[in-house]
Protein backbone atom coordinates (compact mmCIF):
# COMPACT_ATOMS: atom_id res chain seq x y z
CA UNK A 1 0.00 0.00 0.00
CA UNK A 2 2.84 2.36 0.90
CA UNK A 3 4.62 1.64 -2.38
CA UNK A 4 1.41 2.34 -4.27
CA UNK A 5 0.94 5.69 -2.48
CA UNK A 6 4.54 6.72 -3.22
CA UNK A 7 4.05 5.80 -6.88
CA UNK A 8 0.88 7.93 -7.08
CA UNK A 9 2.64 10.93 -5.50
CA UNK A 10 5.60 10.63 -7.87
CA UNK A 11 3.28 10.30 -10.86
CA UNK A 12 1.38 13.46 -9.89
CA UNK A 13 4.59 15.43 -9.37
CA UNK A 14 6.02 14.31 -12.70
CA UNK A 15 2.77 15.06 -14.50
CA UNK A 16 2.55 18.57 -13.06
CA UNK A 17 6.18 19.24 -13.91
CA UNK A 18 5.71 18.13 -17.53
CA UNK A 19 2.52 20.11 -17.85
CA UNK A 20 4.20 23.32 -16.67
CA UNK A 21 7.48 22.86 -18.57
CA UNK A 22 6.61 24.85 -21.68
CA UNK A 23 4.27 27.44 -20.16
CA UNK A 24 6.80 28.44 -17.49
CA UNK A 25 9.49 29.58 -19.95
CA UNK A 26 8.99 32.23 -22.63
CA UNK A 27 11.73 32.91 -25.19
CA UNK A 28 12.10 35.38 -28.07
CA UNK A 29 14.84 35.75 -30.69
CA UNK A 30 15.53 39.01 -32.51
CA UNK A 31 18.20 40.10 -34.96
CA UNK A 32 20.11 43.11 -33.66
CA UNK A 33 22.80 45.13 -35.45
CA UNK A 34 25.60 44.61 -36.00
CA UNK A 35 25.21 40.91 -36.76
CA UNK A 36 23.85 39.39 -33.57
CA UNK A 37 20.83 37.41 -32.49
CA UNK A 38 19.60 38.55 -29.10
CA UNK A 39 17.81 35.69 -27.37
CA UNK A 40 15.79 36.75 -24.33
CA UNK A 41 13.96 34.56 -21.84
CA UNK A 42 11.79 34.74 -18.76
CA UNK A 43 10.97 31.94 -16.34
CA UNK A 44 7.94 31.79 -14.09
CA UNK A 45 8.64 31.51 -11.23
CA UNK A 46 12.25 32.77 -11.47
CA UNK A 47 14.64 29.87 -11.99
CA UNK A 48 18.26 29.53 -10.95
CA UNK A 49 20.90 27.52 -12.76
CA UNK A 50 22.31 27.31 -16.27
CA UNK A 51 20.90 27.55 -19.77
CA UNK A 52 22.75 26.02 -22.73
CA UNK A 53 22.27 27.03 -26.37
CA UNK A 54 22.27 24.72 -29.38
CA UNK A 55 22.00 25.83 -33.03
CA UNK A 56 20.69 24.05 -36.12
CA UNK A 57 19.52 24.87 -39.64
CA UNK A 58 16.78 22.24 -39.17
CA UNK A 59 14.02 23.13 -36.68
CA UNK A 60 13.52 19.62 -35.29
CA UNK A 61 17.09 18.30 -35.11
CA UNK A 62 19.81 19.56 -32.77
CA UNK A 63 23.22 18.18 -31.82
CA UNK A 64 22.90 18.24 -28.04
CA UNK A 65 26.55 17.28 -27.59
CA UNK A 66 27.87 20.64 -28.79
CA UNK A 67 26.37 23.74 -27.17
CA UNK A 68 27.35 27.01 -28.84
CA UNK A 69 26.95 29.07 -25.66
CA UNK A 70 26.06 28.88 -21.98
CA UNK A 71 24.74 31.44 -19.50
CA UNK A 72 23.20 31.83 -16.08
CA UNK A 73 19.41 31.72 -16.27
CA UNK A 74 19.19 34.84 -14.11
CA UNK A 75 20.95 36.84 -16.85
CA UNK A 76 17.83 36.80 -19.04
CA UNK A 77 19.48 37.26 -22.43
CA UNK A 78 22.33 36.15 -24.67
CA UNK A 79 23.81 37.74 -27.82
CA UNK A 80 24.93 35.23 -30.44
CA UNK A 81 26.98 36.33 -33.43
CA UNK A 82 25.79 35.29 -36.88
CA UNK A 83 26.74 35.73 -40.50
CA UNK A 84 23.61 36.41 -42.56
CA UNK A 85 23.11 33.72 -45.17
CA UNK A 86 20.28 32.09 -47.07
CA UNK A 87 20.15 29.36 -44.43
CA UNK A 88 18.13 29.92 -41.30
CA UNK A 89 19.20 29.35 -37.70
CA UNK A 90 17.04 27.71 -35.05
CA UNK A 91 18.06 27.63 -31.40
CA UNK A 92 17.26 25.16 -28.66
CA UNK A 93 17.64 26.41 -25.12
CA UNK A 94 18.04 23.78 -22.41
CA UNK A 95 17.46 25.01 -18.87
CA UNK A 96 19.12 22.97 -16.11
CA UNK A 97 19.34 19.94 -18.42
CA UNK A 98 15.60 19.14 -18.26
CA UNK A 99 13.56 22.13 -19.55
CA UNK A 100 13.89 22.99 -23.25
CA UNK A 101 12.41 25.59 -25.62
CA UNK A 102 13.03 26.10 -29.36
CA UNK A 103 13.17 29.59 -30.82
CA UNK A 104 14.12 31.42 -34.02
CA UNK A 105 13.98 34.83 -35.64
CA UNK A 106 10.31 35.36 -36.52
CA UNK A 107 10.83 37.93 -39.24
CA UNK A 108 12.79 36.39 -42.12
CA UNK A 109 14.73 39.10 -44.00
CA UNK A 110 14.12 39.15 -47.74
CA UNK A 111 15.23 41.36 -50.63
CA UNK A 112 12.04 41.65 -52.66
CA UNK A 113 9.41 39.97 -50.50
CA UNK A 114 7.77 41.80 -47.64
CA UNK A 115 5.89 40.71 -44.54
CA UNK A 116 7.54 37.26 -44.56
CA UNK A 117 7.44 35.55 -41.20
CA UNK A 118 7.28 32.25 -39.37
CA UNK A 119 4.15 31.47 -37.34
CA UNK A 120 6.11 29.29 -34.94
CA UNK A 121 6.78 30.08 -31.30
CA UNK A 122 3.30 31.16 -30.23
CA UNK A 123 1.84 29.61 -27.10
CA UNK A 124 -1.65 28.20 -26.81
CA UNK A 125 -3.86 28.17 -23.74
CA UNK A 126 -2.46 24.76 -22.72
CA UNK A 127 1.12 26.04 -22.71
CA UNK A 128 2.12 24.30 -25.92
CA UNK A 129 4.14 26.11 -28.59
CA UNK A 130 3.50 26.33 -32.32
CA UNK A 131 6.27 24.57 -34.24
CA UNK A 132 8.99 26.60 -35.92
CA UNK A 133 9.72 26.03 -39.59
CA UNK A 134 6.33 24.49 -40.38
CA UNK A 135 4.10 27.30 -41.64
CA UNK A 136 4.81 30.79 -42.91
CA UNK A 137 2.91 33.85 -44.15
CA UNK A 138 4.01 36.36 -46.77
CA UNK A 139 3.18 38.89 -49.44
CA UNK A 140 3.00 37.85 -53.10
CA UNK A 141 5.91 35.77 -54.38
CA UNK A 142 5.88 37.78 -57.63
CA UNK A 143 8.62 40.07 -56.29
CA UNK A 144 10.97 37.33 -55.14
CA UNK A 145 14.61 38.00 -56.03
CA UNK A 146 17.30 35.39 -56.67
CA UNK A 147 18.36 35.72 -53.01
CA UNK A 148 14.75 35.27 -51.85
CA UNK A 149 14.36 32.12 -53.95
CA UNK A 150 17.50 30.64 -52.34
CA UNK A 151 16.04 31.39 -48.90
CA UNK A 152 12.73 29.78 -49.86
CA UNK A 153 14.53 26.71 -51.20
CA UNK A 154 16.52 26.41 -47.97
CA UNK A 155 13.28 26.56 -45.97
CA UNK A 156 12.27 23.40 -47.80
CA UNK A 157 8.83 24.70 -48.66
CA UNK A 158 6.55 21.94 -49.85
CA UNK A 159 3.26 23.79 -50.35
CA UNK A 160 2.27 27.34 -51.27
CA UNK A 161 -1.33 28.49 -50.79
CA UNK A 162 -2.08 31.60 -52.86
CA UNK A 163 -5.16 33.60 -51.84
CA UNK A 164 -4.99 36.01 -54.78
CA UNK A 165 -7.54 36.15 -57.57
CA UNK A 166 -6.89 34.67 -61.02
CA UNK A 167 -6.30 38.17 -62.40
CA UNK A 168 -3.80 39.01 -59.68
CA UNK A 169 -1.86 35.84 -60.40
CA UNK A 170 -1.97 36.54 -64.14
CA UNK A 171 -0.77 40.14 -63.71
CA UNK A 172 1.93 39.20 -61.19
CA UNK A 173 2.86 35.51 -61.47
CA UNK A 174 4.94 34.03 -58.65
CA UNK A 175 8.67 33.74 -59.23
CA UNK A 176 8.97 30.82 -56.86
CA UNK A 177 7.19 27.56 -57.71
CA UNK A 178 6.66 25.06 -54.90
CA UNK A 179 6.10 21.33 -55.50
CA UNK A 180 2.47 21.75 -54.40
CA UNK A 181 0.53 24.88 -55.39
CA UNK A 182 -3.01 25.60 -54.26
CA UNK A 183 -4.96 28.62 -55.50
CA UNK A 184 -7.75 29.70 -53.16
CA UNK A 185 -8.99 33.09 -54.46
CA UNK A 186 -10.71 34.53 -51.40
CA UNK A 187 -13.76 36.69 -52.05
CA UNK A 188 -13.40 40.36 -51.21
CA UNK A 189 -12.89 43.67 -53.00
CA UNK A 190 -9.24 44.59 -53.74
CA UNK A 191 -8.19 47.84 -52.14
CA UNK A 192 -7.21 49.46 -55.44
CA UNK A 193 -10.84 49.85 -56.52
CA UNK A 194 -11.11 52.60 -53.92
CA UNK A 195 -8.01 54.57 -54.90
CA UNK A 196 -10.02 57.11 -56.90
CA UNK A 197 -12.19 57.88 -53.88
CA UNK A 198 -9.09 58.51 -51.80
CA UNK A 199 -7.33 60.62 -54.40
CA UNK A 200 -10.48 62.71 -54.92
CA UNK A 201 -10.79 63.06 -51.12
CA UNK A 202 -14.21 61.46 -51.04
CA UNK A 203 -12.75 59.01 -48.55
CA UNK A 204 -11.10 60.12 -45.31
CA UNK A 205 -8.88 58.13 -42.97
CA UNK A 206 -11.86 57.13 -40.86
CA UNK A 207 -13.66 55.75 -43.93
CA UNK A 208 -10.63 53.67 -44.87
CA UNK A 209 -10.28 52.29 -41.35
CA UNK A 210 -13.94 51.24 -41.26
CA UNK A 211 -13.57 49.62 -44.68
CA UNK A 212 -10.55 47.58 -43.54
CA UNK A 213 -12.52 46.44 -40.52
CA UNK A 214 -15.54 45.44 -42.61
CA UNK A 215 -13.36 43.70 -45.20
CA UNK A 216 -11.62 41.57 -42.57
CA UNK A 217 -15.03 40.45 -41.30
CA UNK A 218 -16.25 39.80 -44.84
CA UNK A 219 -13.20 37.67 -45.63
CA UNK A 220 -13.61 35.76 -42.39
CA UNK A 221 -17.32 35.05 -42.82
CA UNK A 222 -17.70 34.54 -46.59
CA UNK A 223 -14.93 32.16 -47.61
CA UNK A 224 -15.73 29.05 -45.61
CA UNK A 225 -15.38 26.77 -48.65
CA UNK A 226 -11.83 27.99 -49.29
CA UNK A 227 -10.86 27.83 -45.61
CA UNK A 228 -12.14 24.24 -45.43
CA UNK A 229 -9.78 23.41 -48.32
CA UNK A 230 -6.95 25.24 -46.55
CA UNK A 231 -7.39 23.18 -43.40
CA UNK A 232 -7.59 19.97 -45.45
CA UNK A 233 -4.13 20.85 -46.79
CA UNK A 234 -2.83 21.60 -43.29
CA UNK A 235 -4.15 18.27 -42.00
CA UNK A 236 -1.86 16.33 -44.35
CA UNK A 237 1.62 15.90 -42.88
CA UNK A 238 3.14 15.41 -46.35
CA UNK A 239 2.33 19.03 -47.29
CA UNK A 240 4.70 20.71 -44.81
CA UNK A 241 6.33 23.18 -44.66
CA UNK A 242 3.47 25.42 -45.90
CA UNK A 243 3.47 29.07 -46.97
CA UNK A 244 0.28 31.14 -47.25
CA UNK A 245 0.36 34.39 -49.20
CA UNK A 246 -1.71 37.09 -50.87
CA UNK A 247 -0.69 40.39 -52.48
CA UNK A 248 0.60 42.38 -49.53
CA UNK A 249 0.21 39.75 -46.82
CA UNK A 250 -1.88 42.03 -44.63
CA UNK A 251 -5.50 41.10 -45.33
CA UNK A 252 -6.27 37.65 -46.77
CA UNK A 253 -3.15 36.02 -45.34
CA UNK A 254 -3.89 37.77 -42.05
CA UNK A 255 -7.38 36.28 -41.83
CA UNK A 256 -6.06 32.80 -42.67
CA UNK A 257 -3.21 33.11 -40.15
CA UNK A 258 -5.61 34.19 -37.42
CA UNK A 259 -7.87 31.21 -38.14
CA UNK A 260 -4.97 28.75 -38.04
CA UNK A 261 -3.66 30.13 -34.76
CA UNK A 262 -7.17 30.16 -33.28
CA UNK A 263 -7.68 26.52 -34.33
CA UNK A 264 -4.49 25.66 -32.44
CA UNK A 265 -5.83 27.38 -29.33
CA UNK A 266 -3.26 30.18 -29.41
CA UNK A 267 -3.94 32.94 -26.92
CA UNK A 268 -5.88 35.82 -28.48
CA UNK A 269 -3.37 38.48 -27.46
CA UNK A 270 -0.70 36.61 -29.44
CA UNK A 271 -2.98 36.34 -32.48
CA UNK A 272 -3.48 40.11 -32.30
CA UNK A 273 0.25 40.73 -31.89
CA UNK A 274 1.03 38.63 -34.95
CA UNK A 275 -1.54 40.61 -36.92
CA UNK A 276 0.01 43.92 -35.83
CA UNK A 277 3.51 42.84 -36.88
CA UNK A 278 2.49 43.72 -40.45
CA UNK A 279 2.84 47.42 -39.60
CA UNK A 280 6.55 46.86 -38.98
CA UNK A 281 7.04 44.94 -42.22
CA UNK A 282 5.08 46.52 -45.05
CA UNK A 283 6.38 49.43 -47.09
CA UNK A 284 3.17 51.40 -47.45
CA UNK A 285 4.57 53.61 -50.22
CA UNK A 286 5.00 50.57 -52.46
CA UNK A 287 1.26 50.07 -52.78
CA UNK A 288 0.67 53.05 -55.06
CA UNK A 289 2.45 55.07 -57.73
CA UNK A 290 5.21 57.39 -56.57
CA UNK A 291 4.59 59.84 -59.38
CA UNK A 292 1.08 60.81 -58.30
CA UNK A 293 1.30 64.42 -57.17
CA UNK A 294 -1.81 64.05 -55.02
CA UNK A 295 0.11 61.75 -52.72
CA UNK A 296 1.97 64.82 -51.53
CA UNK A 297 -1.29 65.96 -49.93
CA UNK A 298 -1.08 65.13 -46.17
CA UNK A 299 -4.80 64.27 -46.03
CA UNK A 300 -4.47 61.80 -48.91
CA UNK A 301 -1.38 60.28 -47.33
CA UNK A 302 -3.20 59.84 -44.05
CA UNK A 303 -6.08 58.03 -45.77
CA UNK A 304 -3.77 55.71 -47.70
CA UNK A 305 -1.88 54.91 -44.51
CA UNK A 306 -5.15 54.06 -42.74
CA UNK A 307 -6.06 51.77 -45.63
CA UNK A 308 -2.82 49.80 -45.72
CA UNK A 309 -2.03 49.67 -42.02
CA UNK A 310 -3.57 47.02 -39.83
CA UNK A 311 -5.48 48.05 -36.73
CA UNK A 312 -6.10 46.18 -33.50
CA UNK A 313 -9.77 47.11 -33.63
CA UNK A 314 -10.08 45.35 -37.00
CA UNK A 315 -9.27 41.87 -35.75
CA UNK A 316 -10.93 42.24 -32.36
CA UNK A 317 -14.15 43.54 -33.96
CA UNK A 318 -14.21 40.64 -36.44
CA UNK A 319 -13.70 37.96 -33.81
CA UNK A 320 -16.28 39.60 -31.54
CA UNK A 321 -18.78 39.31 -34.40
CA UNK A 322 -17.99 35.61 -34.71
CA UNK A 323 -18.40 35.06 -30.97
CA UNK A 324 -21.67 36.99 -30.95
CA UNK A 325 -23.12 34.74 -33.66
CA UNK A 326 -21.54 31.39 -32.76
CA UNK A 327 -20.92 31.93 -29.01
CA UNK A 328 -17.33 30.68 -29.29
CA UNK A 329 -14.57 30.55 -31.91
CA UNK A 330 -14.58 26.77 -31.44
CA UNK A 331 -18.22 26.60 -32.53
CA UNK A 332 -17.44 28.71 -35.61
CA UNK A 333 -14.55 26.43 -36.59
CA UNK A 334 -16.65 23.34 -36.05
CA UNK A 335 -19.91 24.37 -37.71
CA UNK A 336 -18.74 26.82 -40.39
CA UNK A 337 -15.37 25.35 -41.34
CA UNK A 338 -16.05 21.68 -40.62
CA UNK A 339 -13.05 21.61 -38.30
CA UNK A 340 -14.19 18.93 -35.86
CA UNK A 341 -12.57 18.21 -32.52
CA UNK A 342 -10.88 15.19 -34.09
CA UNK A 343 -9.43 17.29 -36.92
CA UNK A 344 -8.25 19.96 -34.50
CA UNK A 345 -6.46 17.36 -32.40
CA UNK A 346 -4.68 16.12 -35.50
CA UNK A 347 -3.77 19.69 -36.48
CA UNK A 348 -2.36 20.25 -32.99
CA UNK A 349 -0.29 17.08 -33.23
CA UNK A 350 1.23 18.39 -36.46
CA UNK A 351 1.80 21.99 -35.44
CA UNK A 352 2.38 22.06 -31.68
CA UNK A 353 5.04 20.87 -29.26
Amino acid sequence: MLKKSIFVVLYVLLFLNCKQEKSDIRVVCEATPPGYYRIKWETFPPMEGTVKFYESSVPDSFNLYSPIAEAKISRGFMDIFYVRSTKRSYFKLVFNKNHSVITAERIIPMDGLSNFRDLGGYYNTSGKQTRWGKFYRSSSLSKATFYDIKVLNNLGLRTVIDFRTDKERYDAPPKYIAPIRMNLPLRGNPYRVFFDRILSKKWKAGDAKIYVQDMFSFLLENNSDYFIKMFDILLDEKNYPVLINCTSGHDRSAVASALILAALGVEMDQIVNDYLLTNEQNNFNSFFSDDNILLEDPEVQETFTALFKVHKSTITYSFERIIKEYETIDNFLNTKLNLTDKKREKLKELLLY
